[in-house]
């Protein structure tokens, strides 16, 4: 199994992701539950990088693919890093999860028989003390590494 979002560290981050952001957030709101969601998408996020170019380019050489995960893990740390800390990135990242968003909620009108809704740009809170969750990237590069097939060609 070559695709690292199977691997039960990634299973993990997104399953904390959905329940932090959907239940522990409502219930508990503070300093911890406001981490843990970052931590869980520097887990998840560069992992679903590397597993769309495994889909896309499946027969790269293991030390292509261990230079897809390097920069897998730094673009996103920085652009978590912009988006917590810069104004324009965080208005790019919001305006952009509003474009992704939109056509299932423009779908979920047109079967209500409602109109179509406008862009709805997403929360997201500039907050520089989020940084302290860039370090969870390294367990991506540890989940992703292990997936990777360092041993070269099978000989017969």
């Amino acid at each position: 199994m070559r695709f690292p979002l199977a691997h039960p560290v990634a299973v993990g981050a997104v399953l904390l992701l959905v329940v932090n952001d959907h239940v522990l957030k409502k219930a508990w709101p503070g300093v911890v539950t406001g981490k843990l969601s970052d931590v869980a998408g520097m887990v998840f996020f560069p992992l679903l990088l590397v597993s769309l170019v495994d889909v896309a380019r499946p027969r790269l050489e293991a030390r292509t693919r261990a230079r897809v995960l390097v920069a897998a893990c730094l673009a996103t740390g920085l652009v978590f890093a912009a988006t917590k800390t810069l104004p324009l990135a965080n208005e790019a990242y919001r305006l952009a999860w509003a474009g992704m968003q939109w056509p299932l909620r423009a779908l979920r009108a047109l079967v209500a028989g409602r109109p179509t809704p406008g862009l709805a740009p997403v929360v997201l809170v500039r907050d520089p003390t989020d940084l302290v969750a860039i370090p969870f990237v390294l367990v991506a590069r540890w989940v992703g590494r292990g997936k990777i097939d360092t041993r070269g060609p099978v000989s017969a």
